[in-house]
């Protein structure tokens, strides 16, 4: 298996682990940190610079839409589900703002991979 197919299903795992833990109730969904602004910052900025790095060549307004769309998505399953989750407009902001970091990264990152530093 090719390394891009490998990072690929590895960032559709990610979107599903994703998804499977924000839906879970409130007290059985793992964290990484205490504030969960900053779980959803690492979320979805590790989920949107690996899709940058993934598809270079697509717009990075297309990927930034479909990623949002994917944030709402889930604040909109929380608001319908129960589970003791509650559909927070201002985690949606966090994953707005990771969005945007993590597409700006894998830009940066993608730009500056194949350049060397000049040799004298």
């Amino acid at each position: 298996m090719a390394a891009p197919k490998i990072f690929r299903l590895f960032f559709w795992l990610l979107l599903g682990i994703i998804l499977a833990v924000s839906i879970m109730p409130a007290g059985d969904a793992p964290t990484v940190f205490a504030n969960d602004k900053l779980n959803h910052g690492l979320a979805f900025f590790t989920l949107s610079m690996m899709a940058r790095l993934l598809w270079m060549r697509t717009n990075g307004a297309v990927l930034f839409v479909l990623l949002m769309a994917f944030g709402g998505g889930i604040e909109l399953l929380q608001l319908s589900m129960g589970f003791g989750r509650d559909a927070d407009w201002w985690d949606f902001a966090a994953d707005i703002v990771a969005i945007l970091l993590g597409i700006l990264a894998g830009k940066l990152f993608s730009s500056t991979k194949g350049k060397r530093p000049a040799t004298e």
